[in-house]
């Protein structure tokens, strides 16, 4: 039989509320009783069948369209692969054209020097072979030419009545004459795109026009400038070369096409200096439209040079003093220029293009300083009482003029 023992149970039982009272005054121990039944979480549920396929659906779509943007970036680079190359292509294609087309329009300085000397040497034997004849002319007729002629200003002789005397004598009519002609070729022919027909010449101007502005003198500004012109230059040559290809101007049919021009010019400029010529007009116009065709001739190569060659008359003061530094004297030594015979020559930069700051005289301008009393003198065969004549006769001729010019 078991016995009961009071003071084990007693004991017991106070063990039992000992411990409950530790518990309830330890908030850490209460706190890791409650944390180690808050770890125990039940299983999440699964979202529903729907949602699934919906999120599996986009998956798709997102998948498909990187597909798609992948294949557009390597169609993309394929395409800028083959610009490249073309691009590459074209630059050396392009390179290939200006190093042929440069070395075909570079013209040195002896090359320049014999075809202005030529043309200057053809200009005055055309002028001697039609117009140093004593022919008479009547006072009507010599208006009118002297009239045009006056147009391209090619003396500084002060004044109508001098200018005309000159006419009057042979021997300085055709001095008169050279320099009329050349004004002509430079205000009419060099650096007018003639040689390209009418069209085409008209677009050439007006874009030489509308550059002119910063166009000056290449041998005076910054450095920045001085390239800018360089560059237009260098344009112009290449375009030229270009043209001259494509309108096959350096071939027989480009040639007819600058000799009809030269004719028509002729046939405009003889019917005003036939009254000083004892020449028939069919050679008088074949002499003239040969200087015409041959100064195009000249202006179509100078066009396609990279450098600039400029027809210089000087200062531009009215009566410029003789200079031996840019003036060939032909005739007496006076102190004052009365005609130009013919302008200088001027190069801008080497054939090349390179040094275009630097301006070269390759032909002086050739020149008149003789005074027109020292002239008179020479002609003692006309004697005084005829001088006196003629100038009476000339200075009406010369109010009439006058009058109805200015």
């Amino acid at each position: 039989m078991t016995s009961f023992n009071y003071d084990e149970v007693m004991r017991g039982h106070s063990d039992v509320l000992g411990n409950q009272h530790s518990a309830e005054g330890n908030p850490f121990l209460l706190r890791e009783q409650h944390v180690a039944h808050d770890t125990q979480e039940p299983a999440p549920e699964l979202p529903p069948r729907d949602i699934l396929e919906e999120l599996q659906n986009q998956l798709k779509e997102a998948d498909y369209r990187l597909s798609e943007e992948q294949k557009a970036k390597r169609e993309l680079e394929q395409e800028l692969g083959d610009m490249r190359a073309r691009w590459k292509e074209t630059v050396k294609e392009f390179n290939r054209f200006q190093a042929e087309s440069q070395t075909f329009v570079q013209l040195d300085d002896q090359e320049l020097i014999q075809k202005v000397s030529q043309l200057r040497f053809n200009i005055r034997n055309f002028i001697l072979a039609h117009f140093e004849s004593s022919h008479p002319t009547s006072i009507k007729d010599s208006r009118a030419c002297l009239n045009y002629i006056l147009k391209f200003r090619p003396n500084n002789m002060g004044s109508f009545e001098e200018f005309e005397y000159w006419m009057q004598i042979p021997p300085r009519r055709t001095l008169v004459l050279r320099a009329f002609l050349w004004a002509f070729l430079q205000r009419d022919i060099f650096g007018e795109f003639r040689w390209a027909g009418k069209d085409v010449a008209g677009a050439f101007y007006y874009m030489r026009r509308a550059l002119g502005s910063f166009l000056g003198d290449a041998s005076v500004g910054t450095p920045d400038e001085i390239q800018v012109r360089r560059k237009f230059h260098t344009w112009k040559a290449n375009t030229t070369t270009l043209v001259a290809e494509w309108m096959k101007l350096d071939q027989q049919e480009g040639r007819k096409e600058r000799e009809e021009f030269a004719i028509n010019k002729a046939k405009e400029i003889c019917g005003y200096l036939a009254a000083f010529s004892a020449s028939r007009d069919k050679e008088l116009v074949s002499g003239m439209s040969s200087i015409i065709a041959e100064a195009l001739d000249l202006d179509l190569l100078l066009s396609k040079q990279v450098a600039s060659v400029q027809w210089w008359y000087g200062t531009g003061e009215e009566a410029q003093q003789f200079d031996p530094g840019s003036m060939d004297l032909e005739g007496e030594v006076g102190d004052r220029v009365r005609l130009y015979l013919a302008p200088a020559v001027l190069k801008q930069g080497k054939s090349n293009g390179e040094n275009f700051d630097t301006t070269n005289l390759l032909l002086k301008m050739q020149v008149v300083c003789q005074p027109i009393d020292a002239l008179v003198q020479l002609e003692g065969d006309r004697g005084p009482d005829a001088r006196k004549s003629l100038r009476s006769q000339i200075s009406k001729g010369f109010r009439h003029v006058r009058g109805s010019q200015f």
